[in-house]
């Protein structure tokens, strides 16, 4: 059942008087939002496309604002700072759809059961990696700077003798 205009309402709903219709042309909203003005969405999406140069380890790179955000969030978190770890998680949770986190699956790690004893030997054998044992390291630049003291030939010792003789590290003689 059309009317005059050729319009099908849907089924169950009656077109509204023709003296009540909106007129061609005219906005049923006429306080809405002014022709030209942009949203909020379109704005940030234009801001966050921008490309900026920066200099980058003593290089100039172009890279757009976004990238460069997350790379100072980054920076900031790396340096224990809890707001942009924040910042970060948001972000991440902002760009990531839920389907797209269903979809890419994962893998749940579950550690292994250990005893605290063998924990804490574990974690020590990783901590020690590189560590001389306490008692067996030399303390070097104490040694050249006897056999410098001494007069017996030490480059690294001539250093440093002279270092403490030029700054008054101690006594030098």
């Amino acid at each position: 059942m059309a009317d005059k205009k050729g319009i099908v309402p849907a089924q169950g709903r009656t077109l509204p008087p023709p003296e009540k219709q909106f007129l061609k042309g005219h906005s049923g909203y006429p306080a809405g939002r002014p022709k030209g003005a942009v949203s909020l969405k379109r704005l940030t999406r234009k801001v966050a496309r921008k490309m900026r140069r920066v200099k980058i380890d003593g290089k100039f790179r172009k890279i757009s604002t976004s990238d460069l955000l997350i790379l100072k969030l980054k920076g900031m978190a790396a340096l224990g700072k809890p707001g942009a770890a924040a910042g970060l998680n948001w972000l991440r949770d902002q760009v990531t759809l839920p389907e797209e986190a269903v979809a890419s699956g994962g893998i749940l790690l579950v550690p292994a059961e250990v005893t605290p004893e063998e924990f804490l030997a574990e974690m020590h054998q990783i901590c020690s990696v590189g560590k001389a044992e306490p008692g067996t390291e030399t303390n070097i630049e104490h040694e050249e700077f006897v056999k410098a003291a001494r007069g017996e030939a030490s480059p690294l010792g001539e250093a440093l003798r002279a270092f403490h003789k030029k700054y008054g590290a101690g006594p030098a003689e």
